[in-house]
């Protein structure tokens, strides 16, 4: 029995008859029979409060539908996947950043600040020097040595007092800064330095002015600013705590990272539902929320964040409000700053959030909290000048947004559209911010079918990532229609192949708060602690999940790890915490049984309470009899380590809700992403110190399950597979299985595969017990080889935390994974199948470490 309430009208129905693409409806003649089309166009677990009681027959040929279904149900089909200009694995230069210095040499700073998280030979290259500027031959050459991984290259246009004319040396310069952005395409950042605030010499200060506009901007794709940070850093009486409106030196380091890396991020895709680091699923996901801030100055907020930050998945940033923004005087370098403020000061309380990687060295950042970027216009609920220049410069502040890597960015749809055409050409060409589409009617009242159109209006042709629509009603008995409006659009779109995105359907006003309620992705809220609501009706997060849960649209589930012997597991702490941190209802056990039989006929398997499992040894091949559907990745690996039951619609049982099982395999993403992330931009081909080319190779070692995800997943980095197991037929096996060659031993026999194929060992994957204290041999580690240089080293094993292949490998400098961040990265993704939503990334980390560090050590 599915419980869930969702408003019902005929008025809703007649809209349906006017859409060609639902002329196939007709208008059912009871109430009863309305089921089946409200739940078509849902398309997700949402109906009507209802009970059924089926047959076993009935049941049985239910289950014989669904399981010869090849493939999950469409959410609808999604544009060509496209790879961003500056995506990582694919833009392979250095990073500049270019700009006017202050005293401290700012730039110069910074880009030193970004060696850390690069490869160890790593070094800042500054183009122009002193008493030299380099020529365009000479960055060349320099081009043809240096990668995103391996070096950073500055342009200061205050550095250079050599003997050419300062004219002659800043066109020499813009030259240099136009061939390098224009013609090369490197991604190049402008630091923007205050001249008053970092005591920049007056002709330093000229010159970035006449220079901002037409070389900085110009030249850039992304910007930072920076004020007296590198100063204070030299003042030992300057307390962090005291300056409430400045950020810190640190903090700034940390803004030129996080750029970087929301800069290599592949871009999102409209409509996709793939589970990845910049998916609009997940970041306007069930039960996500982002706070509207309305301070005038963003300072204001910072008694308030502690606890704000604990509700909610993202701040919005409404530049309109800020004291900054108003015309004729708008300050773009305090509304730059005031963005950097607000993401600096979240920092320490950021608990919801997402990780965010830095596709270099395996760096990842774990305290970005989201945000949403808004310029509101006076007629959508706004404050900023709606007329032919105050639209111009919206977009212009659009664009600053994009230039500051926001994740979210709020792009009105009512104006013009070429101009709008145009702005959506700039995002799909260097940038990866998600775009909300959205509208606001105020304050008169529409028709369903215009609501409808409105929402499709939001969707920008296709290219946005979610759509928001807020409108108005005279009375609250139309306080659904928006989510009506919304559920028909995406059945609109269904039929018609095009993207469905998440939408964001509300009322305005007190009238509408139970629209805030029935709108269950990426809700605007207030907070308790505030003074005051950003809008009339806001409720908060708090608020509104006690009401969605009493009400049912949140409805608690039981997840469990499965398996025998597990009471040793980490998962039901990991689990537990990360739905708690997310304000979920749900809980995570274990269920140790011998016979995975004991739970298919069990009480927790089916009670409509089952969200989901973990699946574990002995159990991950047993359980796949008994799901409806698997992935490619659980046929191909053989085994499900996850299982997700969805309530959906099935065509050809009466169209009516039945739970979908699903398996999945999520141990491969575990291995992927840590070696992806530590691979960076290298190229599994590249040169070996003679000159010649190689091919990239992962060593794998053992023969069970965990080697065949790690074989699944070092196909998907696009390494060759090479075998290693005592037992050789299960080397073989997996040759057979995933394509690949067996190394009879890892001496002689291994170096002849390495010379038979001209390759060389990138990674090492070892999935042998802990118990067998296995080492490799010593060439493999300490570089001598072209067959082998410093590997990155996995050992899957999470415990012990320090293995003998672990210690052996960090005394030879080679980059390691432990099993402990398998374990999480693939809890993480387990987390985001069930909930549809973004996992709190650091928080499921923190729990998985605090139970397998060994206690006498600190994390």
């Amino acid at each position: 029995m599915t419980k869930t309430r969702v408003s019902m009208n005929y008025a809703l129905l007649q809209i349906l008859l006017v859409l060609s693409s639902c002329s196939s409806y007709s208008l059912p003649s009871s109430p009863s029979s309305m089921f089946g089309i409200r739940s078509k166009l849902i398309g997700t677990s949402t109906a009507i409060y209802m009970s059924t009681e089926t047959e076993t027959s009935a049941a049985q040929q239910q289950q014989q539908i669904i399981q010869t279904k090849k493939t999950p149900l469409p959410s609808g089909l999604t544009k060509e996947t496209r790879i961003g200009k500056f995506e990582a694995g694919h833009y392979n230069k250095p990073v500049v950043l270019l700009g006017c210095s202050g005293q401290e040499h700012e730039i110069s700073k910074l880009a030193s600040s970004l060696l850390p998280k690069l490869d160890q030979d790593a070094n800042v290259i500054e183009l122009v020097k002193k008493n030299s500027i380099a020529s365009l031959e000479e960055v060349e050459q320099l081009l043809s040595k240096h990668t995103l991984n391996n070096a950073v290259l500055t342009l200061d246009f205050n550095l250079y007092e050599g003997d050419d004319s300062d004219e002659d040396a800043t066109a020499q310069m813009t030259k240099l800064a136009n061939y390098i952005h224009q013609d090369l395409g490197l991604l190049c950042i402008y630091i923007n330095v205050h001249p008053d605030h970092a005591n920049m010499s007056a002709q330093g200060a000229a010159k970035k002015n006449a220079l901002e506009q037409d070389v900085f901007i110009k030249n850039t794709d992304y910007e930072m600013c920076i004020k007296d940070e590198a100063i204070k850093l030299l003042q030992d009486n300057s307390s962090e705590e005291e300056c409430t409106n400045t950020q810190s030196w640190s903090d700034a380091e940390w803004e030129l990272t996080r750029l970087v890396s929301r800069a290599t991020l592949p871009p999102p895709v409209p409509g996709s539902t793939e589970p990845n680091i910049n998916t609009a699923h997940l970041t306007m996901g069930p039960h996500t929320f982002f706070l509207s801030l309305s301070f005038p100055k963003i300072e204001q907020v910072k008694p308030y964040l502690p606890a704000m930050c604990e509700d909610v998945d993202a701040m919005e940033f409404r530049t309109d409000l800020l004291d900054c923004a108003k015309q004729p005087t708008t300050d773009r370098f305090e509304i730059l700053y005031s963005h950097q403020w607000l993401r600096a000061n979240c920092r320490s309380h950021a608990k919801r959030v997402p990780v965010l990687p830095m596709m270099l060295s395996g760096h990842v950042l774990e305290d970005v909290m989201p945000v949403v970027y808004t310029v509101r216009t006076l007629h959508q609920a706004g404050t900023w000048p709606d007329d032919e220049q105050g639209i111009q410069e919206m977009f212009d502040l659009l664009h600053l947004g994009l230039r500051s890597g926001v994740e979210v960015l709020d792009v009105e749809s009512a104006w013009d559209e070429q101009r709008t055409v145009e702005f959506m050409d700039t995002v799909e060409d260097r940038y990866n911010s998600q775009i909300l589409g959205s509208h606001h009617v105020v304050p008169h009242e529409v028709s369903m079918e215009e609501a409808v159109g409105i929402f499709t209006q939001c969707q920008l042709k296709s290219r946005s990532h979610g759509a928001k629509v807020v409108l108005s009603i005279e009375d609250s008995s139309k306080d659904s229609m928006c989510h009506d409006a919304g559920v028909i659009s995406s059945s609109v779109a269904r039929s018609k192949h095009e993207p469905i995105v998440p939408n964001v359907s509300l009322i305005l006003g007190e009238k509408g708060q139970y629209s805030r309620i029935l709108n269950t992705c990426f809700t605007p809220v207030t907070h308790e602690s505030l003074p005051f609501v950003a809008a009339p009706g806001q409720l908060t997060a708090s608020e509104i999940m006690t009401t969605r849960i009493l009400m049912g649209l949140c409805p608690p589930k039981n997840y469990a790890i499965l398996g025998h012997n597990i009471a040793y597991s980490v998962s039901p702490q990991m689990h537990n915490a990360a739905f708690k941190t997310t304000s979920l209802p749900h809980v995570y056990s274990r269920l140790d049984v011998e016979d995975v039989e004991e739970i298919i006929s069990g009480e927790f398997w089916n009670d409509e309470r089952f969200g989901g499992l973990s699946v574990t040894i002995p159990h991950k091949q047993n359980i796949m009899p008994h799901l409806d559907i698997l992935s490619d990745a659980a046929k191909e690996i053989g085994s499900v380590n996850t299982v997700i039951v969805k309530d959906e619609v099935i065509e050809e049982v009466d169209d009516e809700l039945t739970r979908v099982l699903y398996g999945d395999n999520t141990d491969w993403i575990g291995i992927h992403k840590p070696i992806s992330r530590r691979m960076g931009s290298s190229s599994v081909e590249g040169e070996n110190k003679d000159g010649q080319q190689q091919r990239g190779c992962a060593l794998i070692l053992g023969g069970g399950g965990t080697a065949r995800a790690a074989a699944y997943a070092a196909a998907k980095l696009g390494l060759d597979r090479i075998y290693y197991n005592r037992t050789p037929s299960k080397a073989e096996e997996l040759a057979n299985t995933f394509g690949g060659d067996v190394a009879s031993d890892l001496e002689d026999g291994l170096g002849s595969l390495l010379d038979e194929k001209n390759g060389e060992i990138k990674v090492v994957i070892s999935t042998l017990p802990a118990a067998a204290e296995f080492e490799l041999p010593a060439w493999m580690l300490d570089g001598s080889s072209s067959r082998s240089t410093k590997p990155i080293i996995f050992d899957v094993n999470y415990k012990p935390y320090n293995t003998k292949l672990l210690l052996q490998a960090e005394k030879a400098g080679c980059a390691v994974v432990r099993g402990s961040e398998m374990l999480w990265e693939q809890g993480v993704s387990q987390f985001e199948l069930w909930t549809g939503r973004t996992a709190p990334y650091k928080v499921m980390k923190d729990v998985v470490l605090e139970n397998c560090l060994p206690k006498e050590e600190d994390h």
